[in-house]
């Protein structure tokens, strides 16, 4: 776990911020160390997965900030920083609290919202509710354009994926993860967009199967390149 979700945290920060050389290497690095594990090496063979703990003015940097500032009067967190800055390799012993993964983004000089409710699927409470428009004058519609049958399929395959996510999204706010996962299967069914798998992989991250979150993130990546997806949606 701590190998994929780094490898997601530098490929969210290279998406919101591409010149980032701090986060290239990062993910130059943690990219090395998957393919290490996957080939039966467990070592990190550049620290670039935990290194990142050691930068010089870490504790100057999670104080600035309001997210993470609380965390230093944790101390059992600062316990386990610790020993991530002691000992990098073992950060895939401390990743899965979703902490960490806030002080990475912190780190990179990102925002990055982990361990909240995949897109889509803010809170109810969290959701202002929209302000009433003034009343227009009707303006008269446009004239559809013309659309070719393969359009038509792609549209309908989009329209039923998105109403399964949405089902999905609101068993998500519940904590109903079985629920959302089951939801959000039938939507990658019915139209092979990668977004639905990182609302799947949201779902068993928070659900507990990390196991099948990492299963998940690679499906995505795979998926995503056989399709060509968007690099922004596989960095998501």
């Amino acid at each position: 776990m701590g190998a994929v979700a780094a490898h997601d945290a530098y490929e969210e920060a290279l998406n919101l911020e591409p010149g980032n050389d701090q986060a290239k290497s990062g993910f130059a690095a943690v990219k090395r160390a998957i393919d290490a594990e996957v080939k039966g090496d467990t070592a990190d063979p550049s620290g670039g997965i935990g290194g990142i703990f050691n930068d010089p003015q870490l504790f100057q940097k999670l104080a600035s900030n309001p997210k993470t500032s609380p965390l230093l009067a944790d101390g059992e967190f600062m316990a386990k920083l610790q020993r991530v800055k002691e000992n990098p390799n073992s950060v895939g012993q401390e990743i899965q609290d979703p902490r960490f993964l806030q002080v990475m983004s912190v780190l990179l000089g990102i925002d990055m919202n982990f361990g909240g409710p995949p897109e889509g699927a803010a809170p109810e409470a969290q959701q202002e509710a929209p302000k009433p428009e003034p009343k227009k004058a009707p303006e008269p519609e446009p004239e559809p354009e013309p659309q070719d049958e393969e359009a038509l399929a792609k549209k309908k395959a989009q329209e039923a994926g998105d109403a399964e996510k949405k089902i999905g999204n609101d068993f998500y706010k519940k904590r109903q993860f079985d629920e959302a996962i089951e939801h959000y299967n039938k939507a990658w069914e019915a139209n092979k967009d990668v977004t639905y798998l990182n609302n799947i992989g949201a779902a068993k991250f928070e659900n507990g199967d990390y196991q099948g979150t990492i299963e998940t993130c690679q499906k995505a990546i795979e998926e995503g390149r056989e399709h060509r997806a968007d690099f922004k949606v596989l960095a998501k």
